[in-house]
């Protein structure tokens, strides 16, 4: 069944008869009557009484009519939603981003993006980079936000430090001073997590066996066992931010992760898509200024940081 069959029945009831339909359709008369006998076929049954020039719903014509009228109908409305979609900056966006990331980074700033474009609705999925890119994959995504290296585009690069209870020695230590991180109790993300081997690298960069401690899928339950005492972990700068009650110490040899998005290659002219990462390369334009650099090894660094 085509939406052209649908079309030409209904011209065709509304004409009352088959040549008056052909020529309000712009097609030859024969070409019509065709397209209405492949109707029937499919349907398995006959949808109009020939009656000279004119023509007669059949019963079952009279009780196909309203359901093909209707289809045509949705058909227009879907098409001109589309076209809007194309045309203006609204409809639905499926986002995924990582949870070290998600947090940090999207949360705190939605809000602006949904003040600028409120028709524009942001279904956000949290999942590990595996699960995030398959869905994209699978077109169930428009775009996500991953640790690279992934097939990508590069939004910011976020400094590694280590998050220490206020009173943990490091703290004091004099700038330069050797921080030997041998020994640590260390909190980190579970297996999944892109972020959890740039942990580990950062450990065996600095040449310390480190005995995991604890281990979780959120940063949300790691600091708060860190102010406690419990144990070290390594952050990304930007989620080290939101642990109160701890301090942020340098880490000897600078690292940083790599944060980008992938978009599904079809939504080009999806203009949600288009503004939303606008916005996005903004957000991280901001994160990435001079303020948000990692601690400068002085006391009297904010957000309870130190060295």
């Amino acid at each position: 069944m085509e939406l052209r069959q649908l079309q030409y029945f209904c011209s065709v009831v509304q004409a009352g008869s088959f040549t008056k339909a052909a020529e309000q359709e712009g097609i030859a008369q024969p070409s019509l009557s065709q397209q209405i006998q492949r109707l029937e076929r499919t349907l398995g049954t006959v949808l109009f009484v020939r009656l000279g020039r004119s023509v007669q719903l059949t019963h079952a014509g009279t009780v196909f009519y309203p359901y093909a009228r209707d289809i045509l109908n949705q058909a227009k409305r879907a098409t001109t939603q589309i076209r809007q979609l194309e045309t203006e900056i609204r409809g639905p966006l499926r986002v995924g981003v990582i949870p070290t990331v998600l947090p940090y980074l999207v949360a705190p700033n939605l809000h602006e993006f949904s003040a600028q474009y409120p028709e524009v609705e942001v279904i956000l999925e949290e999942a590990l980079t595996e699960q995030l890119t398959e869905n994209l994959k699978a077109c169930e995504l428009d775009l996500i936000i991953v640790s690279l290296p992934l097939k990508g585009a590069e939004l910011l690069r976020d400094p590694l430090v280590l998050v220490t209870a206020k009173s943990h020695k490091f703290v004091s230590l004099p700038v330069g001073a050797n921080r030997d991180l041998s020994g640590e109790r260390l909190l980190l993300l579970k297996e999944g997590h892109c972020f959890r081997e740039d942990m580990l690298t950062a450990c065996r960069r600095s040449q310390a066996e480190m005995a995991p401690a604890f281990e979780s899928d959120h940063f949300g339950s790691i600091f708060p066992l860190v102010a406690a005492g419990a144990g070290v972990s390594i952050a990304p700068l930007m989620a080290a931010y939101h642990a109160h009650g701890c301090s942020i110490v340098s880490l000897a040899r600078p690292q940083f992760r790599r944060v980008g998005f992938a978009r599904l290659k079809s939504g080009a002219h999806f203009k949600p898509l288009t503004a939303f990462t606008k916005w996005l390369r903004t957000v991280a334009a901001d994160a990435n200024r001079p303020a948000n650099s990692p601690p400068t090894d002085s006391p009297d660094r904010a957000c309870d940081s130190a060295v």
